[in-house]
């Protein structure tokens, strides 16, 4: 019993991890704005399997590097609260980690999601249902509020 109530911990502060990286870092809401509409658009498409799986791994790889970057700059922050060079540099490749893998992810997006055809039909669907293209705009005025509230983290130290 101790065993499965330690595990149960463990999924819960995995999920306070999670919650502090969405509502600490606006990185994380964009990608999660992005994941939000890749996953929306994706029944308009008649993806095969290994192509959503493509999606789900580009989205978890995405993310799961946000996070790590995260968590890394937080450790760097601990333990250098001060400027220094090492500190930059770890912080910067946790950064570029995530920017090759967003970059990356946004080609296989591009691939897989910019076909004319498909994207005139979702233009055509939208337009013959207005409550949910209101619903659709509303979306993005939601999404473009919570990625540009503000950060709330308290004593961000090196800001390296």
């Amino acid at each position: 019993m101790n065993q499965l109530r330690a595990l149960g911990r463990s999924f819960v502060n995995a999920g306070r991890g999670i919650f502090a990286c969405i509502k600490n870092e606006r990185n994380m809401r964009i990608h999660l704005c992005m994941a939000f509409y890749v996953l929306t658009l994706m029944p308009f498409y008649h993806f095969t399997r290994g192509e959503r799986a493509a999606v789900f791994i580009c989205i978890g790889a995405v993310t799961s590097l946000e996070a790590l970057n995260t968590a890394i700059e937080a450790a760097i922050d601990l333990v250098s609260p001060e400027k220094h060079p090492l500190a930059k540099l770890a912080k910067d490749a946790a950064a570029g980690a995530v920017l090759f893998a967003a970059a990356a992810s946004a080609l296989v997006g591009g691939m897989f999601y910019l076909d004319p055809e498909v994207l005139s039909d979702i233009f055509g669907w939208f337009a013959s249902r207005p409550i949910w293209a209101a619903l659709f705009v509303l979306s993005v005025i939601g999404w473009t509020a919570v990625i540009f509230v503000p950060c709330v983290r308290k004593e961000k130290g090196n800001k390296s």
